[in-house]
């Protein structure tokens, strides 16, 4: 399989505008939505790869939750949701061309700042609320593996596209 990132760079032009902003459900995001949470989380990651140079170094580790996930390199197959506080819907008002042009600046952004991610100390921590205390070099994986996760979302969401009448 490509990279999560030419993943979803390609899936786009697989959508109208009509099915970009489909939902399944009141509960449901569209492809627009789960596109705009892609692009947002993974910026707010690498914002975390950056802040982790100028981190203090610290001995605290990961949470047990943050320690499975880093041992087994993914997120759980399963849906996670957040609490409602923290799960405002997302964005789903751009098209193609405008999540495209995003999808492009994310990837140009991951990539330029992977020598930050490999070169940083790994004691030179900050703090994710789920994780616990993780290092450049795992928000810059954490990056991956939320897209990685999202993509079993993306198939339930266009297995429903291809059963509308």
């Amino acid at each position: 399989m490509n990279d999560p990132f030419t993943f979803y760079l390609q899936e786009l032009d697989r959508y109208s505008p009509d099915e970009l902003i489909h939902h399944i459900d009141h509960d449901t995001w569209s492809i627009s939505q789960m596109y705009d949470h892609l692009i947002v989380v993974s910026h707010e990651y690498l914002d975390e790869v950056e802040a982790c140079q100028f981190a203090p170094v610290t001995t605290s580790g990961k949470s047990p939750f943050g320690e499975r996930l880093y041992t087994a390199g993914a997120f759980p197959a399963t849906p996670i949701r957040l609490p409602d506080a923290m799960n405002a819907p997302p964005d789903e008002t751009d098209q193609v061309e405008r999540l495209r042009t995003r999808w492009l600046k994310l990837m140009d952004r991951h990539a330029a700042l992977v020598t930050i991610a490999q070169s940083t100390p790994s004691d030179q921590k900050t703090q994710h609320g789920g994780m616990g205390w993780l290092n450049a070099a795992e928000w810059y994986a954490l990056v991956s593996y939320h897209l990685a996760h999202h993509q079993h979302q993306k198939r339930r969401l266009d297995a429903s596209l291809a059963n509308r009448t």
